[in-house]
């Protein structure tokens, strides 16, 4: 029996890989395509020397770099969101070069179940949804600035500086900055404007340079000036201690930043839920400030429990369509396939849907695992039906 777990999760694995490469070459020759002048223009412009513009083929292998260099922290990120597509795909050429090879007639007459059959390509399944579990906790968080650039931001390492506009933390207080450095976790020519409760500016720290250190921001040439007397002194200000770090910034200036975040550091923003609620107008409205922290909850919420739905409702789904294609005597497996590809659609589009879709009545906790639910009596329901 090892040898046959180790045949079929062998031709299960390399079907799996195949599709990954077949499924992203086809992505990147589309966006090629379509942008190929964009970034053959880029080439040109990176690969420019003192003697004038590159040679043909320098701009060519610049082109062909900086498309890669673009694509492959989205090909990361989209991983995690078609491994349940491709584990059942992989699933569906495996069995049906068994079928075609009359493999399952053979392990049938042997006495081997089908239902022992399916074994490794379950643990494969389970193995591939694992790798998409530390996709999503270490290396989606750690790539995070690469997913967000733009093609003409191809082959920068870091996000580029980009300027804090008024954002306001726990305290009400107010941060401006020209230039804030992701990767340095810095802030140049920071202005912070502390208000009182009834809202106007009472004093005003500027900085030539803000670095994020253990909780606060250590300030160079940091000096506070009042705003309601004019006569009172400067003082020397070195550092300013506030839950505003380099994260909340990032997620301020990047909406769909909060999707990059592991389960560690969503669980540090739910703890502080006051800089879920980033919109000063918001803020001055505590009816409106309290209603956009729960939706912001929720919604991180939702993301956080619904990565365990997801994968949940992959391997659930590979156990729907199981029926299909593990047949003990031999059959049209594109016929077969028509008929799976529906159920294997709905149900990895379900736990993606039912990840990040509210439902009434319940809590996020809970609503992100209704596709689940609905899944788990079809799949137990699904393996107990195959012929064997």
């Amino acid at each position: 029996m090892r040898t046959l777990d180790r045949y079929i999760a062998r031709q299960y694995v390399i079907n799996i890989v195949a599709l990954i490469l077949i499924l992203f070459s086809f992505i990147i020759a589309i966006d090629l395509s379509l942008n190929f002048d964009k970034f053959m223009a880029l080439a040109a412009k990176r690969g420019m020397t003192p003697e004038g513009d590159p040679s043909t083929a320098r701009k060519l292998l610049l082109t062909v770099f900086l498309v890669f260099d673009y694509w492959w922290p989205k090909l990361i990120q989209l991983f995690n969101y078609m491994i349940g597509l491709i584990i059942i795909g992989a699933m569906g050429f495996t069995c049906s070069q068994l079928v075609r090879h009359r493999e399952f007639v053979a392990a049938v007459a042997g006495g081997i179940s089908l239902h022992r059959v399916i074994r490794p390509i379950l643990v494969v399944a389970i193995l591939a949804t694992g790798l998409q579990a530390l996709n999503f906790e270490f290396v989606i968080p750690n790539i995070a600035d690469l997913i967000q650039r733009d093609r003409e931001q191809a082959s920068q390492r870091r996000l580029e500086s980009l300027p804090v506009r008024l954002v306001p933390d726990g305290q009400r207080r107010l941060f401006y900055a020209r230039t804030f450095q992701p990767d340095k976790q810095q802030m140049l020519d920071m202005l912070v404007i502390e208000r009182s409760p009834a809202g106007p500016a009472v004093r005003a720290i500027s900085a030539t340079r803000a670095v994020w250190r253990d909780g606060g921001w250590d300030l160079e040439n940091g000096v506070a000036e009042s705003r309601t007397d004019q006569s009172a002194p400067r003082e020397k200000v070195d550092r300013i201690v506030t839950d505003l770090d380099p994260t909340a910034l990032k997620i301020a200036r990047f909406s769909g930043y909060s999707q990059s975040l592991s389960w560690s550091q969503i669980t540090e923003m739910l703890k502080r839920p006051e800089l879920l609620v980033l919109n000063e107008e918001d803020r001055e409205k505590e009816a409106v400030a309290q209603d956009v922290r729960d939706q912001r909850v929720a919604e991180l919420e939702r993301i956080r429990y619904g990565r365990a739905s997801i994968m949940l409702c992959n391997i659930l789904s590979l156990l729907v369509v199981t029926p299909f294609f593990l047949r003990r005597e031999p059959t049209n497996m594109v016929l077969e396939s028509i008929k799976a590809a529906p159920l294997a659609i709905g149900g990895v589009m379900g736990g993606v849907l039912g990840a990040s879709a509210a439902i009434p009545g319940l809590p996020p906790q809970i609503g992100v695992f209704v596709p689940a639910i609905v899944l788990l009596p079809m799949a137990i329901a699904a393996v107990s039906s195959v012929r064997t």
